[in-house]
């Protein structure tokens, strides 16, 4: 049985997602590989391995990745996160004060990198909260 616990976001700048990454969802920084220019950060939330990568060689072969469409934060306070992941730098994409949609209802909001992200203060089937 596989297990989801990596996930690669590509960026052009890789100091400034970094910074995104830990500060808005404080996630820890556990290692790194190559260059600002062509490299990698890890960060972690103890389950799973976020890599944040910058690569300008079009030889590479993950050079332009498509298809990450976004990813989920569980949050204990869904407004606190809101507040904190906008003050770094990510914008929101739905209004947070519009939750008609109950239960299933998520904050959607966009990274620097244009990665989505989505919060929740409910989580998603299959996961542990």
């Amino acid at each position: 049985m596989a297990k989801l616990r990596h996930i690669a976001i590509n960026t052009s700048n890789l100091e400034a997602e970094v910074s995104f990454w830990k500060n808005a969802f404080e996630l820890e920084e556990v290692g790194r590989a190559g260059t600002p220019e062509n490299g990698a950060c890890y960060l972690s939330d103890g389950c799973i391995n976020l890599a944040i990568i910058c690569i300008s060689d079009p030889e590479y072969p993950n050079y332009d990745p498509q298809g990450l469409n976004h990813l989920g934060f569980v949050c204990e306070n869904i407004d606190d996160a809101i507040e904190t992941a906008e003050r770094h730098g990510a914008i929101k994409l739905v209004d947070p004060n519009d939750r008609d949609a109950g239960v299933t209802w998520e904050m959607k909001m966009r990274a620097p990198s244009g990665v989505n992200i989505d919060l929740s203060d409910h989580g998603w089937p299959g996961i542990r909260l």
